[in-house]
Order: C-alpha cells, then sequence, then structure tokens
C-alpha cells in the first residue's frame, strides 16, 4: 500500500474552496506538486491565477474544469493551460473534506500532471485518478489535514 501525504498549496487564499496535492516520495506518477513546485515565469503566473481563479469561484471551463455529467467522472477535475506550444493539464478530484464544520468547502486534490497532444479527454487518466480519490490511504492522507474527512457516502470517520 502507498504512503501517501496531502499537502495544502502555498501562496493562495481559501475561503469556499481550496487546492493541495497528493503525493508519495516513492512514486513518480504522483507529480503534480512536484511540477507545480517547478513552475516559473509566465507559466506559474497562468496557473496560479487559474487556480486562484477557481478558488474564487470562478467558472472557465477553457482554463479548469470537472465532468459533472458523467458519473463515473464526476469528481474529478483538471486545470488546463498551454506552454510551449504543449497543451498541459492538473488532473485531480473534487471532495468536500469538512463536512461538519462547513460542508460547503470544496477542495481540490491535485494528483497527476500531463503533457496532451490532442485536443480529446484521456479519460485513462481519469480512471487513475478515480483509483486514488477510492484509496482508503487517499482518505487517511487528506484527514491529517482536514480530521472530518471521512469516506463519501459512510459514517465511517477518519480520526
Amino acid at each position: 500500500m502507498p504512503k501517501l501525504t496531502f499537502r495544502i498549496a502555498s501562496g493562495f487564499s481559501f475561503n469556499r474552496r481550496g487546492i493541495g496535492f497528493l503525493e508519495d516520495e516513492n512514486d513518480e506518477d504522483l507529480d503534480a506538486g512536484s511540477v507545480f513546485e517547478r513552475m516559473t515565469g509566465n507559466a506559474e503566473r497562468k496557473v496560479r491565477s487559474r487556480i486562484d481563479y477557481w478558488l474564487q469561484g470562478g467558472v472557465h471551463d477553457k482554463y479548469f474544469h470537472g465532468w459533472p455529467n458523467l458519473p463515473l467522472y464526476r469528481h474529478c477535475f483538471e486545470f488546463r493551460w498551454d506552454e510551449r506550444r504543449q497543451a498541459h493539464r492538473f488532473y485531480g478530484f473534487l471532495c468536500h473534506p469538512i463536512p461538519l464544520s462547513n460542508p460547503r468547502f470544496e477542495l481540490c486534490v491535485l494528483v497527476f500532471h500531463e503533457v496532451k497532444n490532442e485536443y480529446k479527454t484521456d479519460f485513462a487518466v481519469l480512471d487513475r485518478v478515480n483509483q486514488y480519490r477510492n484509496m482508503a490511504a487517499t482518505t487517511e492522507a487528506i484527514a491529517r489535514t482536514y480530521p472530518e474527512y471521512r469516506k463519501e457516502g459512510t459514517e465511517e470517520w477518519i480520526h
């Protein structure tokens, strides 16, 4: 079983929404956090601006979106940007980690970074996101920051 950790993204203000990264130091595949930390210049400003806009409640499908009409992928989410003529994506999932004290608070947990060459969604990536979203280790990692977080749809609380 992987040793997953969750960390809040630095440099943002959270009110109704939050953002962070799921990581495993032994799994380079979970690379959204490390890619984000290495960003500089225009790419960093662009991505931070888009994340900040989402955090403030903004809607802009060209910059970020989910798949609310596809039941299997309704929790998945992506941030998009172009850099050096390449299409970049951060993939993750949405959850509500503080269901008792602030049930409307929405957290985006970013997991993977991908470079795409085509417009169509790669559902294999979303399947991988769902695989991590459904792991008990993921719930436990998020619950270290948000103790109220529990497995969705159950009364099992993680402490």
